[in-house]
């Protein structure tokens, strides 16, 4: 029969976090709300913005809105479920699909108590985009549109690196790591061109989704596995084995009880044969007594 047994993987570094890892997470998130709350990057918030206003051009922004559109919340879910669907990866899928959930609700509710409003420079794009086309928001909810730390799309975008590093860390570890920092990179820098955040929004929405992401594999042992074991084709051949030197030794017994039993048979026709015989001999020595007389 098929028992269950639970495989560990103690060699992925993604499915194993440390705690002191996540303490040094949380502990950064702290320090760089602090200095997004504080206000002293205002001048290179500013920088930043007449940076990219010098640099935008049309064939900028087709690029950028197409890179940032693949962040957006509904096509990482989209992912996730495609990862479910996947067999091999349908535990990560769901995984990935419970991270983006609570990301995405954590983000709207903490904004407001951050308060940290959004740069206040608008993106107008140099192209003719399709009708009723938007750049999607960072928040769904009307009381968080105005604020921009931490940043949700970045924080998906950590989550879905960082499921998708994991899946591929055992085949490549280098491509595992590389995508976990250079993904979110890139969606932070379509996220600065279009002037929807802060290099401090970038920085908190990356701490803040490594966070809720680890914790959530912490907490589903993604690490673990339940599988069906069942028997080696060697303990198959080897009680295939056993069970036909019992049959032979089976066999030889009947056969030597068959035999036993011959003997027996031979035997008691052997004593009769001897006992009519003697009867005989009995019955004619009394005649040729008498004759003799």
């Amino acid at each position: 029969m098929n028992q269950k047994k639970i495989y560990k993987d103690d060699t992925n570094p993604f499915w194993n976090i440390r705690l002191s890892v996540l303490i040094y997470f949380f502990i950064s998130f702290v320090i760089i709300s602090i200095i997004a709350l504080s206000g002293i990057t205002k001048n290179l918030d500013e920088s930043i913005v007449n940076f990219f206003s010098s640099i935008q051009e049309p064939s900028f922004d087709l690029i950028f809105i197409i890179v940032t559109t693949t962040a957006d919340t509904i096509n990482l879910i989209i992912a996730g479920f495609v990862l479910t669907i996947i067999k091999r990866t349908r535990r990560f899928g769901m995984i990935l699909l419970i991270s983006l959930v609570a990301i995405t609700i954590l983000v709207t509710y903490i904004k407001p108590l951050f308060g940290v409003e959004q740069p206040q420079q608008e993106f107008v794009p140099l192209i003719s985009l399709p009708e009723k086309f938007t750049l999607e928001r960072d928040s769904f909810m009307p009381f968080a549109q105005a604020f921009s730390y931490p940043s949700n799309h970045i924080a998906s975008a950590v989550a879905f690196s960082f499921i998708v590093g994991g899946i591929s860390y055992l085949r490549s570890h280098k491509f595992a790591i590389s995508f976990l920092i250079a993904f979110p990179m890139l969606i932070g820098f379509t996220k600065l061109y279009l002037f929807q955040h802060s290099v401090t929004d970038l920085i908190g929405g990356y701490l803040f989704g490594l966070i809720v992401v680890s914790l959530i594999v912490k907490g589903l042992k993604a690490n673990t596995e339940t599988m069906k074991s069942r028997k080696e084709p060697s303990q198959v051949v080897e009680n295939d084995g056993l069970k036909g030197i019992e049959d032979v030794k089976g066999a030889e017994k009947i056969e030597n009880i068959e035999n036993e039993d011959e003997v027996q048979k031979v035997g008691r026709i052997i004593d009769k044969g001897s006992t009519t015989t003697a009867d005989v001999d009995k019955k004619e020595k009394p005649q040729r007594d008498n004759k003799n007389s």
